[in-house]
């Protein structure tokens, strides 16, 4: 007679969660093959190429990354497929790509366009599209509408100094290095002597930059401290190009602050600050004159002192 012991709780549980996980991992990398896209197609002893594609994962949209990345990620796929003469694809079948691509849908719809045409189910990448993503990103009417909320009526016909803040996960995720407050308020005294004006700032912690910078500014009057909602990011790059005469990017690895500066009306006066001179491990891994464009200017702090870095 043969006695069948009763399964052990635990391992039961074990056994339920590898089944689990291997589902999902099959579930997600079916999408990903790509056996059936034709490539290259024979016929009698002549070859013909078909269609040339050009793919990326699209790491930074599935990953709900930063909006600042997720256009760098569009935009460098969409640009080398023009340079490379390759058709861009992103992958529909990926459900949960589908799913993140519908918020893009939202933000950027004349950009997710582009991506739900696509065949499958360093700004240097897309250099060659800058005027085509300028009309993509332009605001909608009814953004223009809400973009006149967002300022004062005696303020339009002032030049405008736009400085991004950024602080946040940068302070503590040891990749990045976030606003400095000395920097910020010298850096907008060497930009408002140059062209006195409107400050407005874009942060994403306005507690601190009332705290830190508004209040220790000789500028206050001039200050305003922008009103845009945390999970509207795309308001302030409408802002942008609607009324910034100038851009200051405080945290130079920052890419929503680099987009705030691509997307400003003058390339000639978007400043930023020299990463070389921070505690940033980004500089590193990147080569300056591939992330900011020619016309844009470094600033540097010496002693207290900023001044522009030749």
């Amino acid at each position: 007679m043969i006695i069948w012991s009763k399964p052990n709780k635990a391992y039961l549980i074990v056994i339920a969660t590898s089944i689990t996980v291997f589902t999902f991992i099959i579930w997600c990398i079916l999408p990903y093959d790509y056996s059936h896209i034709r490539r290259t197609t024979h016929c009698d002893t002549s070859r013909r190429n078909e269609e040339r594609y050009l793919l990326f994962p699209m790491f930074t949209i599935i990953s709900g990354s930063g909006l600042g990345n997720q256009l760098f990620e569009i935009f460098s796929l969409l640009g080398m497929a023009q340079k490379l003469n390759r058709t861009a694809i992103f992958n529909k079948k990926d459900w949960f790509l589908r799913f993140r691509l519908k918020n893009v849908h939202k933000k950027i719809p004349k950009i997710a366009e582009q991506v739900e045409t696509m065949d499958i189910e360093s700004f240097k990448y897309f250099s060659s599209m800058e005027s085509t993503i300028r009309e993509w990103l332009k605001p909608p009417k009814e953004e223009i509408t809400y973009l006149e909320t967002m300022i004062n009526r005696e303020d339009v016909s002032r030049h405008k100094i736009c400085v991004h803040v950024r602080r946040g996960d940068f302070l503590t995720d040891g990749g990045h290095a976030g606003t400095e407050a000395d920097f910020t308020i010298e850096a907008i005294d060497y930009l408002y002597r140059m062209t006195p004006g409107v400050v407005m700032i874009f942060s994403n912690e306005q507690q601190w930059v009332k705290e830190e910078v508004l209040r220790r500014s000789t500028h206050k009057m001039d200050i305003r401290i922008m009103p845009t909602p945390h999970d509207l990011p795309f308001k302030d790059l409408y802002f942008s190009q609607v009324y910034c005469d100038t851009v200051l990017i405080t945290a130079p690895s920052s890419t929503f602050g680099w987009w705030i500066g691509y997307l400003s009306r003058n390339q000639s006066s978007v400043y930023y600050r020299d990463i070389r001179g921070m505690d940033d491990p980004v500089k590193f891994q990147m080569v300056d004159d591939d992330f900011f464009p020619e016309k844009w200017k470094k600033l540097e702090i010496f002693n207290g002192t900023v001044a522009v870095k030749l």
